[in-house]
């Protein structure tokens, strides 16, 4: 993720990480953010964070959470301040504005402790309201600010037609500028991420391409003999087509219901799902309408499983909207990547997605 700002960090002061996903989120940006803290923690640092109460990809806070405003934990040797914030798997416009003013409102006090006697805050988007009070409270206090963007903000939620408020695209498209201007230094992804960030940055603004890391001894392939994936859920001579993870708008997981509907007369091929997300209801009922019978659709499954998973199925599908260009790098990507598995790319030529798998050889 960041690992080569790690040289640049003094044993003398904590190390902040402020962003709206961590763990125990197994999805999304709170996997990556996750695996750089725990690296640090390792390197002998000592790290504070601050993040709100879990709720992704199901968009609920989880139900062993809803009981506090605040609460602590404690993860491999760092200490975690969480917050309270609204949340709807069904979001409107009064939802929406209602999640980002109380992950600010409510996280504010968490970034107030973790940040005091900092010696570098990493603060993360996409959640654009908790990422702008997290530079201020950094700004205030004298500690540098590296901001770590996954996803560009407005421009993704927009462009993907999540956001159509005028009002409120107008308030992000500030917020996000800000964020920009009060940070000594910008991480992203990919170059169109980054070229997008540039034509709102400050002139001269540090803007760094840092790609995801993944942990290749963790991702090693699994023999068929001890592989758990093929032994619990795919039957005897079929092939395996596997989705993992969020399952939201962006997934177009509508291309993977026409391709099973087209497919559905080949007894031996079959369609995993696994995951969660603000699509999964829609998805599900579509696929009863249409008696895809060759979709199988499973909750998302405990980390260690994931290897056995990518190099268990015969072909690992990652799917975009065609709008989805240089908005994301999906972390999936990465990860099949990573894994050695057989991937289908299904995105737009142009898009950072494309890019690389075109550039890793792999595909």
């Amino acid at each position: 993720m960041t690992f080569r700002s790690c040289g640049a960090l003094a044993r003398d002061g904590h190390v902040a990480i402020l962003g709206s996903n961590f763990w125990p989120e197994a999805t999304g940006s709170s996997q990556t953010v996750t695996e750089f803290a725990e690296f640090l923690v390792r390197r002998g640092h000592d790290v504070r964070v601050a993040t709100s109460m879990p709720y992704y990809p199901q968009w609920e806070i989880w139900p062993e959470y809803r009981r506090a405003f605040w609460r602590k934990d404690e993860h491999k040797g760092m200490v975690i301040l969480r917050s309270w914030h609204v949340v709807s798997p069904h979001p409107s416009t009064l939802t929406r504005l209602l999640h980002e003013l109380s992950l600010a409102v409510f996280g504010l006090p968490n970034m107030m402790r973790v940040v005091r006697g900092a010696h570098m805050a990493f603060v993360v988007v996409p959640a654009l309201s908790y990422a702008l009070a997290g530079v201020i409270v950094a700004a205030l206090a004298g500690v540098r600010r590296i901001v770590i963007v996954k996803d560009v903000m407005p421009d993704a939620a927009v462009e993907l037609g999540m956001l159509r408020n005028p009002l409120l695209i107008a308030l992000s498209r500030l917020m996000a500028r800000w964020v920009y201007r009060l940070a000594d230094e910008i991480h992203t992804r990919g170059e169109g991420m980054r070229a997008r960030i540039e034509r709102v940055s400050p002139p001269n603004r540090r803007i760094r391409i840092v790609p995801d890391t993944v942990d290749g001894a963790e991702l090693a392939p699994v023999p068929a003999a001890r592989n758990e994936f093929r032994r619990t859920f795919v039957a005897a001579g079929v092939f395996a087509v596997l989705h993992t993870g969020n399952m939201g708008r962006k997934q177009d997981l509508d291309l993977l219901l026409r391709a099973a509907a087209r497919l559905q007369h080949e007894a031996s091929i079959r369609f995993y799902v696994f995951g969660d997300g603000a699509e999964r209801e829609r998805f599900l009922k579509r696929r009863d309408e249409l008696a895809l019978s060759n979709i199988s659709h499973f909750p998302l499954q405990q980390r260690w499983m994931l290897p056995h998973m990518l190099s268990g199925a015969d072909v690992v599908l990652v799917s975009q909207l065609p709008e989805v260009v240089d908005i994301v790098v999906p972390s999936k990507l990465l990860t099949a990547l990573g894994a050695g598995a057989m991937i289908v790319a299904a995105c737009a030529s142009e898009s950072e997605t494309a890019r690389l798998v075109r550039t890793s050889g792999g595909g």
